[in-house]
This record gives C-alpha cells, structure tokens and sequence, in this order.
C-alpha cells in the first residue's frame, strides 16, 4: 500500500512556485512495462527531457492539482479566485522610471545573489524528492527509510519556498526584477488559496500592489492578513478602497465583525506579553504536513490543559485525521471514529467563562463540544477530545467554547492540510484523498504537577 504521504505531487510542487525542473528520466522498471513501439517512444522523450527542461505553469494551470497532494481545487468557490485585470509593470522588466536599464548597487547585488541561491537550493531539494518519488512508485525503493527520506526532503523543501520568498521580498524592495515578482505573485497566490494569512504573506501582497500589481486576490490577501497580525488599520483602509463586488464571504465577515476583532487583539497583546515572563507547557504534534509547536493556556483554561495533556501523554491523538478542514476558519481533529462523533469518555466543565479568558485568532486552539439541533448553540461542559485550529480570528468562538491553546511554530505548514468537509455531498465518481492526520502528538514541556481536570458529574 502506497503511503499517503507520496499523494504529495513533488512535481506539481515545483510548478507552482515557477520553477523549472529538469524532465523526469522513465526509470528501467516502467519501461520494462511498455510494448516495443512505447519503450522507443520513452527512450526518445527521455533522450530529449536530458536536454531541456520542464517549462513553468501559470498559476491557473498549476493549481489544476494541489501543489502538496495532487488533490483538483474543487472546495474553492468562485468568489475566491483571483478577479479582475492583470497587467505586469513595465518598471519591472529590469528597467528604472526613466526607462534605462536599472543598475543594481551593492546592497542590490547581494540581495539578487541570496535570493538566486536559494532558488538553487530549493531547485536540487526538488529534485531529490523526484527521485524518492520515482523510486518508490515504481516499487524500486519502497523501504521505511524511503519514505523518512521523502518526509525529511519535504520539510526542507517547505523551509526553503518560505526562504526563496523571503529573499525574493527583500530583493524587490531594492530593485525591480520580474522574476522575482512572478514568484511572490504565484506564491501568494497558493497562499491565499490556503487560507495562509501570515505576516510575510502581508508584506508580499502590499508590495506587489505597490509596484502596480493590481488582482484582486491581492488586496483581500493583503487585508485579511493584515486583520490576522492585528494591522487593523491597513485592513480598513484595503477594504475602503475595495468595491463592494470584490469581497469574499471572509472580508464581508472581518469587516462586520472588525471593533470586536479590534478589542480581542488589544486584550491578547497584553496576555502574550504575560505568557512570554511565563514557561507554559507545549505540545508538538507531528502531522503529515511537518510539524507545528502548541503553547497551552493553563492560568486561563487549567482543567482544559490537563487533560488535554493526560489524553497526549495516553497517545490518544496519536494517527488521528483532522477529519474536517475548512478554507478560512478551522481545522478539527481529536476524533477516533472520524465523524466528528467520538470523545475520550470523559466531559470536562467548561472554562469559557472564567476571568482572562482567551478568545479565539489566527492559529488558536478551541475545544469543540456537542451541537444543539440546528440552533448555533452547544451542550454545556460537553468538551471532550476533539479541538480545533483556527485558520482566522472568529471573536464569537469563546461565547461558548474554550480557548486553551495557540500555535507558535509551524501554522504557515498546518494551513496546506487537505481540505475535507464531511458534510459537503461527494460526485458520483470522485475521488476522495485520505485526510492528513497527527503522527504523533508529544508534550515538550510541562510542569511537575498540574491540576486535577474537572469533569462533568
């Protein structure tokens, strides 16, 4: 059985960033496979792919596939692809305002260098990964030690795309150079299709559109992150300058809800400054898409951080699937049966209601709890197992539900989970991905004692 860690389509990853990897070889155990006529055929592509290159995709085409797991993007609405013109700037064709050849200084030149390596870099980790994948689908190398290899040359090559966008960022900000702009459009573009509403994706977004870059999909990403970081009026000011037509389900949400979201982000600056004099306990979830570092609210949440923790060190979320991830809200896992139905057997009290309670933002950790019928509302202290992971602030969440957790390593990773929705009526014919799932969850830091979890009597 093939892992499902090798659904990730390393070529169409490589497509979508806009780089160019060398034609795949056809490996002597496919070939092997092919009638006469076919295996003449292969040697001739093969013999040609040595010499050139695979060419680039635009965005359109690259996104056909999920650039992590080969999934088509069928859970985006329409209203989430980037409208309205497009026009590159002629100040970005390697030429300054007075239209003569820019001449890059020395700062310039360094920036242009780190960022050229990088792409090299990102380029042969690449490659790599080809060659694992190529191996094992073939069932050349399908050893557990393949498959650590594909897991670690992925990690690296999540770590280098970030490091090739941020070199491409800071060397835009010194001179103009296309290449370097289609990357960061691209990029932002996978971002904003993956609800990835960071800081960096901020900076990038409000660059291009500096530089006369003018899609929509920019500017609702420029102004969702910026409500993610708390750069509130930067959002406002996008979404003045926004037509009414060109907002999404998630700006018309931000824009209802911005005083709310405004006051929330105020109290939790005050708290994070609290947290850091304090060594709160972590847990690292080790999850199909890498790994991503859980820092846990006990002076808020200490009956809901117990026994979060007692379920982690039982290895209860240990293979678990995040069995429902929606664009631009949340991720839930927690759940054995992976309906949405399971529990640990035990219910704790809720603590949504105690003094300092956290609300919920950007990479915040909430437990869910049992639905009443259609009404919106939940059964009190019904919180149990399954938790979610906020992709964007939703200030309602601690009205009723217990906020104990952020993450602080990793969210930019946890936002390219498969999308998966239960509830949304599969196509005859379709073809369903297995979620993505916690490997393994490990508490990294706790103290000695912690306190008793109250249950529901």
């Amino acid at each position: 059985m093939i892992d499902r860690v090798f659904l990730f389509t390393l070529s169409t990853l490589g497509l979508v960033a806009g780089l160019s990897l060398p034609a795949p070889f056809v490996t002597r155990s496919f070939a092997q496979e092919t009638t006469a006529a076919q295996e003449t055929t292969a040697a001739q592509e093969t013999t040609a792919a040595q010499d050139t290159t695979a060419a680039t995709t635009s965005p359109d085409d690259a996104h056909e596939a999920d650039a992590h797991t080969g999934e088509p993007h069928s859970h985006h609405d329409d209203s989430q692809k980037p409208k309205g013109p497009t026009r590159e700037p002629a100040n970005l064709l390697g030429k300054g305002p007075d239209g003569k050849p820019f001449e890059l200084n020395e700062e310039g030149k360094q920036a242009k260098a780190k960022y050229v390596q990088a792409k090299e870099q990102l380029v042969d980790v690449l490659i790599d990964m080809r060659t694992v994948h190529t191996l094992y689908m073939n069932g050349e190398d399908q050893t557990p030690e393949a498959l650590d290899r594909y897991r670690e040359l992925r990690e690296q090559s999540y770590a280098l795309f970030d490091e090739v966008f941020d070199a491409a960022y800071e060397y835009l900000l010194l001179a103009p150079d296309q290449e370097a702009a289609q990357y960061l459009l691209t990029m932002l573009e996978h971002r904003f299709k993956h609800s990835n509403y960071s800081l960096s994706t901020m900076r990038a977004s409000a660059l291009l559109i500096d530089l006369g870059f003018n899609q929509v999909f920019l500017f609702q990403s420029a102004a969702r992150s910026s409500v993610c970081v708390g750069e509130f009026e930067t959002a406002e000011k996008i979404y003045e300058y926004l037509k009414p037509e060109d907002y999404g389900d998630l700006d018309k949400r931000f824009s209802y809800q911005m005083d709310d979201l405004k006051q929330q982000w105020a109290e939790e600056q005050k708290r994070r400054e609290q947290d850091a004099e304090k060594e709160l306990p972590r847990v690292k979830l080790n999850t199909t898409h890498g790994d991503i570092v859980i820092e846990l609210f006990l002076d808020q949440a200490p009956s809901t951080v117990a026994h979060f923790i007692k379920l982690v060190e039982q290895g209860f979320y240990d293979g678990l699937d995040f069995y429902q991830v929606i664009d631009d809200l949340l991720a839930l896992t927690g759940d054995e049966a992976g309906t949405g139905s399971g529990n640990s057997g035990q219910f704790i009290v809720d603590e949504h209601q105690r003094d300092g309670a956290r609300n919920a933002f950007r990479g915040s950790l909430a437990m869910a709890k049992l639905p009443k019928g259609e009404t919106g509302d939940f059964v009190p202290d019904s919180a149990s197992s399954q938790f979610a992971i906020f992709f964007t602030p939703v200030p309602t969440v601690s009205k009723e539900q217990t906020v104990f957790g952020r993450v602080i390593e990793g969210m930019d990773l946890f936002t390219e989970l498969r999308r998966v929705d239960p509830h949304k009526e599969k196509k005859k014919g379709q073809v369903v991905y297995p979620p993505d799932r916690i490997i393994e969850a490990e508490v990294i830091r706790r103290p000695d004692a912690l306190p008793e979890p109250e249950y529901r009597q």
